[in-house]
């Protein structure tokens, strides 16, 4: 049930224009390679802004909608339009033979790429970027100023376009209509039955890498893949084993990078990343529900309120939007495996019985609390931080206790025996630390 919710939370975004459509993705770029009509580099321009995270500001990478981008893990395949420097301009920031032989491989595989796939375009854009493939060599790239200048950052391995002045090359309407077509042909794929929309189509050999789990691949890790024989049936390589078709591959792959995109609608809770979100798609519900997991000190009055109007069967509202008990809701844990995702746990209900299974949590949790305690409901992962050494570097609860305490909680099940057990040893570790008592474990 994991793709199919993700599939249609993708089409509710794409109703929105939320998120990129078939054969395009986002990513985050770095620089542009400004273009003159003869395809001579004019300038390297910095598109990285500057972004509030918390109380610092930091530069980030610009994130733009570019052509779908390609899978890989080791081999040499060029992107179009928009990749490293090693394959717009043939150079590495390591400057031994190998990273010299390597970062060569994947310009001429660029070159090769772009020069098809632009072969009978007439735009001025196109025209540019034929002639820039044509008449760059790489190994006289530190006589261009701006690239010496730059060197250490354009080669740190963020991603590269080219356009010309003020306009992207993805934005270039003749661009747009060539890649659009070239997507649409067949290619010779395998056809089969769609696992999610059952309908006869192309499949997916390889899925696109999600990002966004702490400990997974940075570049991306897999959350649907086979890449040894005794995973194969019935001759079925790769992910034929699970045969799922490109728009439904595209979709959920999409949606699930969005929303691991999404830093407020979203959190850690061991080595599990959280997300979360509304069947459709309005925001109000993942806002609403992050604040009922972990409420402050200013807003437990509000959240008792919305529980009290629930039981009562009265209209419940979060910040003056009224909710709508019934809207279905999805809450998925995934946590790093290697090259691959595991998934801790996907739980789908109404929102309504959502928050009465953590209303029904908080009270089972109410004790009679100290003077100067300002919060009337311990978030639940404050309360998974007192299973956890304060004095320890490493704070993050056990793992998948952690998952599995959240999930009782969600759907008003028992909560883990692992809970118990890790509660007694930091009562007995921290009654230890008291004089006359051992060591703290």
């Amino acid at each position: 049930m994991i793709l199919p919710a993700l599939v249609k939370h993708y089409e509710n975004l794409a109703e929105e224009g939320k998120v990129s459509r078939l054969g395009w993705c986002s990513a985050k770029v770095a620089y542009q390679i400004d273009l003159s009509r003869e395809g001579e580099i004019k300038g390297i321009i910095s598109l990285r802004e500057e972004e509030e995270r918390g109380k610092k500001k930091v530069i980030v990478p610009k994130t733009l909608s570019v052509p779908e981008m390609v899978t890989r893990s080791s081999g040499v395949s060029a992107n179009f339009l928009c990749d490293n420097a090693k394959y717009l301009l043939g150079i590495s920031q390591e400057s031994d033979e190998k990273n010299r032989k390597r970062a060569e491989e994947c310009f001429h595989a660029a070159k090769e790429r772009h020069l098809s796939l632009l072969e009978h375009a007439e735009g001025v854009m196109a025209r540019a970027i034929c002639m820039f493939f044509e008449k760059w060599q790489p190994e006289k790239a530190m006589e261009h100023q701006e690239i010496r200048e730059n060197w250490e950052e354009i080669t740190a391995g963020g991603n590269l376009i080219f356009g010309m002045g003020i306009e992207f090359a993805q934005d270039d309407e003749e661009m747009k209509e060539l890649w659009n077509n070239r997507k649409l042909e067949n290619n010779g794929d395998i056809q089969g039955v769609c696992l999610v929309t059952g309908e006869q189509t192309e499949l997916a050999r390889i899925h696109r890498g999600i990002k966004g789990v702490p400990g997974a691949q940075s570049s991306g890790a897999a959350l649907v893949s086979f890449n040894a024989p005794s995973f194969e049936s019935y001759g079925k390589e790769q992910s034929y084993n699970a045969p799922v078709g490109k728009y439904a591959e595209f979709a959920y792959t999409t949606a699930l990078n969005y929303l691991l995109n999404q830093r407020e609608y979203r959190f850690q809770l061991g080595d599990s990343m959280v997300v979360f979100w509304a069947e459709s798609a309005e925001q109000v519900y993942q806002k609403s529900f992050f604040t009922f997991v972990e409420p402050g000190p200013d807003n437990g009055e509000a959240l008792k309120s919305v529980f009290d109007n629930l039981k009562k069967q009265r209209r419940v509202e979060f910040e003056g939007i009224t909710l709508n008990p019934d809207q279905r809701f999805y809450i998925l844990a995934l946590a790093p495996n290697a090259a691959r995702l595991s998934v801790r746990f996907f739980y789908q209900n109404s929102f309504g019985n959502i928050l009465k299974n953590l209303s029904e949590h908080y009270e089972r949790m109410s004790v009679v609390k100290p003077s100067w305690a300002t919060n009337v409901y311990l978030g639940i992962r404050s309360m998974l931080s007192e299973t956890v050494n304060q004095k320890s570097k490493d704070k993050t609860p056990v793992p998948n206790m952690a998952a599995l305490v959240l999930q009782a909680i969600l759907s008003g099940a028992r909560y883990p025996a692992s809970l118990y057990t890790n509660v007694l040893i930091r009562i007995r570790a921290e009654q230890g630390a008291l004089p006359g008592g051992g060591p703290e474990s």
